[in-house]
């Protein structure tokens, strides 16, 4: 009888060690998995809009985007964007929303971006984005993504540092025009 408790309880012991190895292995894939979907999910999104971006149109190509990708964003994010253009739709001859790219940062588009360095922690992600001969060393732009409901939605853009913040992001700039442009 001491005979089976002692094997009954090796192989108990191999079980666990065997499924503890297995777990282990299966998390860093898990993360992997995680960190590959999101830069599909921004390469799929910057193929489709940088062709946009660089054809000029009455209307801007993040205005397009904000309205045939809506559910690329979320949805505190997509309602903003939605209101800069209405408001500067409204506007005749002046700037009232935004004027620049805010998924590039910039008024000349390249005819290429690349992805740079790719962080994830938890449900969020944030993925470089720049011209590919600057190295993305210093990304145009850097897009934050939160996993909700089975993919990938952007949640902002963050620009870095410049002199008018320690950290330039979209949804900061659509709040302070939508701000701005409430009557007094």
């Amino acid at each position: 009888m001491r005979i089976l408790l002692t094997r009954s309880t090796c192989s108990i012991a191999i079980t666990f060690a065997i499924l503890a190895c297995c777990s282990l292995r299966a998390q860093p894939a898990k993360a992997q998995a995680t960190e590959m979907s999101c830069r599909e999910t921004v390469r799929s999104f910057y193929d489709w809009y940088v062709p946009r971006a660089l054809r000029r149109s009455a209307t801007p190509a993040w205005a397009i985007a904000a309205k045939e990708r809506s559910n690329a964003f979320s949805s505190e994010l997509s309602q903003l964007l939605k209101e800069d253009s209405e408001a500067q739709a409204k506007a005749v001859g002046d700037i009232v929303g935004l004027d620049f790219d805010p998924f590039l940062y910039t008024q000349d588009p390249a005819n290429r971006y690349a992805l740079g360095k790719i962080t994830t922690k938890g449900e969020s992600c944030l993925v470089e984005v720049g011209r590919p001969q600057q190295r993305i060393e210093k990304p145009a732009v850097t897009a934050e993504l939160v996993y909700r409901h089975d993919q990938w939605v952007f949640t902002n853009f963050h620009y870095g540092k410049s002199a008018y913040s320690q950290d330039e992001n979209l949804l900061a700039i659509l709040k302070k025009l939508q701000a701005d442009r409430r009557p007094r």
